[in-house]
């Protein structure tokens, strides 16, 4: 007959006294019995006895806190990444979207921008698609203080779009300046106006009535203080 081992309460044994968070530990417990069970069941199915069975599963871990915390900080890390996946990069990823499908909807149905001249260069000011941002912003930012997102990560997602600009105008900027010579930085700061400035501004306006922390989640902060 085989015996019955309850794994849960022999690594529960282990690992008393290892500092491990309230909410985290019986994850880890969970994790590390079922490790032991599985090594256990795989000697038993190559013919080892039930107690050789059981030594081999308990000399799989030569450190018990050691492994804790390691496997604690994988789940940590994994808990992390999901959690910045969901409040910054969906939702970046969404106003990114909303705000190309909204350029390129209104240069299919060839809405042109309004082009006033302020020499030596030209403001591109493309109302309609200015006037639709706020909506992208709106939907950028809810998505991001729906999955619990901070305050920055709402700003960051909201901004997604003109900072791409930016960083794609700071890459571009040195080669342009070693072609045309100083007088280029005048057009780079006319592009930053059109296509950075303006358009954040559109952003922020969409997404301020989601920059504020909802009230469940106040009550929910003074609880923790």
């Amino acid at each position: 007959m085989t015996a019955t081992h309850d794994w849960l309460h022999l690594v529960r044994k282990h690992l008393e006294g290892c500092d491990l968070p309230t909410l985290t530990r019986e994850s880890v417990i969970s994790e590390l019995a079922a490790h032991l069970e599985e090594t256990y069941e795989y000697a038993r199915a190559d013919g080892h006895s039930e107690a050789d069975a059981l030594q081999l599963a308990l000399r799989e871990v030569t450190d018990w806190r050691a492994l804790a915390a390691r496997i604690h900080r994988a789940q940590s890390t994994g808990v992390s990444m999901n959690h910045r996946t969901k409040t910054l990069w969906i939702p970046a990823l969404t106003t990114i979207t909303s705000a190309s499908l909204a350029m390129m909807l209104l240069q299919f149905a060839q809405v042109r921008p309004q082009l006033v001249w302020t020499k030596p260069v030209a403001f591109f000011f493309y109302w309609p698609w200015l006037g639709m941002l706020p909506f992208c912003g709106a939907l950028g930012a809810w998505l991001s203080r729906r999955a619990g997102g901070s305050i920055l990560s709402r700003l960051l997602a909201v901004l997604s779009p003109v900072l791409w600009m930016l960083a794609l105008g700071i890459l571009v900027e040195p080669v342009e300046l070693a072609h045309n010579g100083l007088v280029h930085l005048a057009y780079f700061g006319y592009g930053i106006a059109n296509w950075v400035v303006l358009p954040g501004l559109a952003l922020l306006i969409g997404a301020a009535p989601f920059m504020r922390e909802r009230a469940s989640e106040n009550k929910v902060a003074e609880a923790e203080v």
